[in-house]
């Protein structure tokens, strides 16, 4: 499949968007509201690795992708850099991540930040791992449909040959990708690895600065309110304010009030549980894996309709970032506590309504 990369970006007005209901498992090619179930996207085969793309380009305005990449043991990367900023995020299996000097493996629930021209290279040491992987801005993303073949399958083919390392240095400088040298571990290296002492460079933390750093599962900079943990994994400072990632936990919660943006876009994947949206004037539920976005004018609300329900948030651009901090509390628990009914932060959110991108249009669905 040809991939010509547009040379402007379809975006559609807000009251459009507000009009619009959400396009079930397509991508819409412009800027406006659709949901993905898992598995459902724009896939190709590389190798032994089936990515499937839930985002592009021209479906954002230019602001970032995502895909899914799911592969076999022994799948690996060339070491390569490139001109966006990386946000993974690991949901199966095992993957070795050679970043800034030192080696780590990750495993379900484990991330990695890596900012533009920083140098990383991947191993998948599972029969079946799978990693979502954002990256903010556009210029990248031509590579996987000018290297890949377009596919009807959902796994990976296990006798696929793997992808020329010639082929794919040839066409990485078109889409401001950096091919790097570094010595190649192979799977039965990997398995000896054990796990170092994280050097300043690989943070257990958020960083005060960019820099590549890795967070274990329930670390980050962790929020709370009501029964909610809300876990910054990258802030806007990581990425260069091209976007930020929260991981929300909590368990059954009611709709929240129905607004829009008029500067960002909102992205929900569900990693855990079952997530409700309101969206478009549709309620659409959302289970592990299932994406759905929601560009600048979209009418949305959302409630968590199971119990150890999790999420992952991918917000555009960095203008929302203060509300999780304005309507939250610090906290060192690592996962969400079941206290009960707490006050609203009325005060904080009268200054999220004043100063902040959200407009309030009615009460929460079916009030």
């Amino acid at each position: 499949m040809a991939y010509d990369i547009p040379s402007a970006y379809d975006i559609p007005s807000l009251e459009t968007v507000r009009s619009t209901p959400p396009l079930r498992d397509a991508l819409p090619g412009a800027r406006l509201p659709y949901a993905l179930e898992h598995g459902e996207g724009h896939r190709f085969d590389l190798g032994r690795a089936l990515v499937t793309v839930i985002a592009r380009p021209e479906d954002t305005g230019g602001a970032f992708w995502a895909a899914w990449v799911l592969g076999g043991r022994d799948v690996a990367t060339p070491c390569i850099s490139h001109a966006d900023p990386q946000f993974l995020y690991v949901t199966e299996g095992r993957l070795l991540l050679r970043l800034a000097g030192a080696t780590r493996i990750l495993v379900p629930g484990d991330s990695a930040t890596i900012p533009a021209g920083s140098p990383a290279a991947l191993r998948l040491l599972s029969h079946r791992t799978r990693f979502l992987a954002v990256l903010g801005g556009a210029s990248t993303f031509g590579l996987v449909p000018a290297l890949g073949l377009a596919t009807e399958r959902r796994m990976y083919d296990l006798h696929a040959a793997d992808v020329s390392a010639a082929r794919a240095g040839e066409l990485a400088a078109r889409f401001g990708i950096a091919v790097h040298e570094l010595p190649d571990v192979d799977a039965a290296a990997a398995e000896a690895i054990e796990e170092p002492a994280a050097p300043s460079s690989l943070a257990t933390a958020l960083p005060a600065e960019a820099q590549p750093y890795v967070l274990e599962a329930g670390e980050g900079e962790h929020l709370e309110s009501l029964d909610q943990l809300n876990t910054f994994l990258a802030r806007a400072r990581h990425t260069g304010g091209s976007f930020f990632a929260v991981h929300t936990s909590g368990g059954r919660s009611p709709y929240i009030p129905r607004h829009f943006h008029r500067l960002h876009t909102e992205n929900f994947l569900c990693l855990q549980g079952r997530i409700l949206l309101h969206a478009g004037g549709q309620e659409i539920a959302l289970h592990p894996g299932d994406f759905l976005h929601a560009p600048a004018g979209t009418i949305h609300s959302f409630s968590f309709a199971a119990h150890h329900t999790q999420m992952l948030g991918i917000l555009t651009t960095d203008v929302f970032e203060p509300f999780f901090d304005w309507m939250n509390r610090p906290t060192d628990a690592p996962v969400h506590q079941e206290i009960g009914d707490r006050a609203f932060p009325a005060e904080a959110f009268g200054r999220v309504q004043a100063e902040l991108d959200v407009e309030v249009v009615g009460p929460p669905p079916g009030v």
